[in-house]
């Protein structure tokens, strides 16, 4: 979970979540109110993480049928909901991704 870099406020599941649907660079701590961001390295880690569930897809040209793949990726889009908070990491400042 997140720990803000300002006063050390470790973040709940649920904050992460619904901070994790505003699409924003800059969060703000729900204790301290102070600017965090989140860090390059998460961002890569998130960006990779977010297509694990289209792994599953070329599995259609390999004869499993169609419901399996679907059911499946429901369920892998499900857990990578659920896990995402856990690999954010926060920054007291901006780091650009190159």
């Amino acid at each position: 979970m997140p720990i803000c870099q300002h006063c050390g406020y470790k973040w709940g599941w649920i904050e992460t979540f619904l901070k994790m649907f505003t699409f924003k660079n800059k969060l703000s701590c729900p204790s301290c109110d102070s600017s965090q961001y989140v860090s390059k390295k998460s961002r890569n880690q998130l960006s990779l993480f977010s297509f694990i569930p289209l792994l599953i897809l070329p599995s259609i040209a390999f004869g499993v049928p169609k419901g399996y793949v679907l059911s499946f990726e429901i369920v892998a889009y499900a857990l990578v909901l659920i896990l995402m908070p856990f690999i954010y990491k926060l920054s007291n400042k901006d780091e650009p991704m190159w």
